[in-house]
């Protein structure tokens, strides 16, 4: 079986699942580079309106394969082609067009928990729990991650986990902002969660990603150009003229992203 999964239950929805089970869908190289290039090929679908990122036997991801990389210690060109891989598939999942929802059970730990930090939402069940171990492995957790947490968990709540290693459960991480919702089944919650996002206007929902995203990295002024070309394409869009007559016949408006 791939190390990567993709269903697609309808057009519109992608269901991504890290498949390395015996790992606890740990993620070595290749399986890095996979996961960059299916968000690549999810990008350019232009009838995609929202992905579900989660793992297979229930658990999330448990970060980088340790032993995978251990072997390429001692090679520092590999080293560094491997760690590229691995900052290019989180880029991947932060350039994503359309929402990504991480549905997480089990761990999510260390490369696992920045995944989840590069989706727009996560939802979890009693048994996800939350660590980014660098602080126990003699590691540095990367600049732009460690960004990403202090703004989405809070700052004491990401000193805490990085200066510990310390593990937190489901309540704790809804409690703090790093989950956003709590939920018996975690992938029916996230499939309830993208719903509406599936019908929602194209272009509106990528400039407000575009726009939230960047908001989220301090980085707001790089955007502003590009989020205010998506407000003139939306002005002279098909799906604006739909929006006006669904709200004037009072229906539900099918748009197409035109």
């Amino acid at each position: 079986m791939p190390d990567i999964l993709l269903e697609r239950p309808e057009q519109r929805l992608a269901i991504v699942t890290l498949n390395r089970p015996a790992r606890r869908n740990a993620l070595h190289g290749e399986a890095w580079q996979a996961l960059r290039d299916m968000f690549r090929s999810l990008h350019a679908d232009d009838a995609l309106r929202a992905i579900i990122l989660t793992g297979a036997g229930g658990a999330f991801c448990a970060g980088d394969d340790i032993a995978a990389f251990a072997a390429l210690r001692d090679d520092p060109p590999a080293r560094q082609a491997y760690f590229d891989a691995i900052m290019a598939a989180y880029a991947a999942v932060s350039a994503s067009r359309v929402p990504v929802v991480a549905a997480v059970a089990g761990p999510c730990i260390g490369g696992g928990c920045t995944l989840a930090l590069r989706c727009d939402f996560r939802v979890v069940d009693a048994t996800a729990r939350f660590a980014v171990p660098p602080a126990k492995l003699g590691l540095v957790y990367p600049a732009a991650s460690t960004q990403l947490l202090v703004a989405i968990a809070g700052s004491a709540m990401a000193r805490r986990m990085l200066y510990t290693g310390a593990m937190i459960g489901a309540e704790q991480a809804v409690s703090c902002g790093l989950a956003d919702t709590l939920a018996p089944d975690a992938m029916a919650a996230a499939r309830l969660l993208v719903e509406p996002m599936l019908d929602a206007a194209p272009i509106s929902v990528a400039a407000a990603k575009l726009a939230c995203g960047a908001a989220l990295e301090a980085r707001i002024a790089s955007v502003a150009a590009e989020v205010m070309a998506l407000s003139h394409r939306a002005d002279a869009s098909e799906d604006y003229r739909e929006g006006v007559r669904a709200f004037a016949e009072k229906r539900k408006p099918v748009f197409t992203g035109r």
